[in-house]
């Protein structure tokens, strides 16, 4: 009979902690359907900038699980290493959160080109990363 090992309760820990993060996609990119003077063209760019922001949340997963690349974000970078598997996920979970209120402050005018110029650095960083053999980790 199979015992309960600590890596079977860590891996279905972290199993559960990707689906989570799975189910919750939907809601991140929903609530771009909640704002209340944002345009169509406006919450298209969002979500589009949103999921630059969530392949660029698994690279970031993918550097550190790979010692052979060095993170160039000195936020992520000067945190604990024990708790970057924890950390990745919510720094980028709240830059898409604080992003989404901050561009609620803006005039409608003005949203289309921050989001444009956003989505813009996120391609940049992506095809960056992807050059240089960086892939996409959905495990945290």
């Amino acid at each position: 009979m199979p015992f309960l090992t600590f890596e079977k309760v860590y891996d279905y820990y972290l199993n559960m902690k990707k689906m989570l993060i799975i189910l919750l996609l939907p809601f991140i990119f929903a609530s771009s359907v909640y704002a209340q003077n944002w345009s169509k063209k406006d919450n298209t760019l969002f979500t589009l900038f949103a999921t630059g922001i969530f392949i660029d949340c698994m690279q970031t997963n993918y550097i550190f699980t790979h010692n052979r690349f060095k993170e160039r974000n000195s936020v992520i970078r000067s945190g604990v290493k024990s708790m970057r598997r924890t950390f990745i996920p919510l720094y980028f979970t709240t830059l898409i959160f604080s992003t989404r209120y901050i561009l609620n402050k803006f005039p409608n005018n003005y949203r289309e080109y921050i989001l444009s110029s956003l989505i813009i650095v996120e391609g940049i960083t992506i095809t960056r990363n992807m050059s240089i053999g960086v892939g996409l980790n959905f495990k945290f």
